[in-house]
């Protein structure tokens, strides 16, 4: 039996609603990216269909993705904090507050420019490396409550981003996830050589941060200090918390 005019048109536009409030289910973009580039922001952060009621687990803390206009936050705890904090322009993604005690929401460490810290470019090229950035303005400023802080630096700084690699994390992620792998070398001498520490971000397009890894520079080589693996989804959001402005 041939539907009348009035009733396929009524299906059609139940159809068109159903698929406008379906979640997304592939890897979403933030921006348009020159071809050759990589949407960053995209990277960095868990798409939207999963963060609205995940989160990630692993063997450190929780992580939750949040997304806002200008800025996006890596929630490390249920109650909204600690986390770290990053501004995203047109041009860069940039490192902007971290935690300073663990417990208390009103201290951090935050870039005393607010956008002195460019972590990548928000379009960048991947490979071995990628993109480069060279930062000779590392300020910051550690506060110990909200308005009282003092100022210090992390000498010359580089940042790269390097891949794809396809790597396993375990969990109950899927294996072989396209990988880009951000550098952030600081401390570095007057030639950007050298350099003390090494922090590395290891990036999904879907799920966003899934390893972090603190290296020293120790005697000419980087031995690990501290590593974080984000490998399980699980239920669950956070609201952040960050009360100083």
């Amino acid at each position: 039996m041939k539907l009348s005019s009035v009733a396929l048109a009524a299906a059609m536009l139940l159809c068109a609603m159903l698929l406008a409030t379906a979640p997304i289910a592939q890897a979403e973009t933030t921006t348009i990216c020159p071809s050759g580039t990589y949407d960053m922001l995209d990277w960095m952060t868990m798409d939207s269909d999963l963060r609205s009621t995940k989160h990630l687990t692993g063997t450190a803390n929780p992580l939750f993705s949040s997304l806002f206009p200008g800025k996006f936050y890596w929630v490390k705890g249920s109650k909204g904090y600690p986390w770290d904090i990053q501004l995203y322009d047109d041009k860069f993604i940039y490192l902007w507050i971290t935690e300073y005690a663990w417990n208390s929401p009103n201290t951090f460490k935050k870039f005393s420019n607010n956008k002195n810290m460019p972590l990548a470019l928000r379009c960048a090229k991947a490979g071995f490396p990628g993109s480069t950035i060279k930062v000779s303005n590392t300020s910051y400023d550690i506060n110990t409550d909200c308005n009282i802080s003092t100022r210090h630096n992390l000498k010359k700084a580089v940042n790269q981003v390097w891949g794809p690699y396809n790597l396993s994390f375990g969990g109950n992620l899927p294996k072989d996830i396209p990988t880009l792998v951000v550098t952030y070398r600081y401390n570095c001498n007057l030639n950007y050589d050298n350099c003390g520490d090494k922090e590395e971000y290891y990036l999904s397009k879907r799920y966003g941060l899934l390893q972090w890894v603190h290296y020293n520079l120790i005697k000419g080589s980087y031995q690990q200090q501290q590593k974080s693996v984000f490998n399980q989804i699980t239920a669950g959001t956070a609201t952040p918390r960050f009360q100083c402005f």
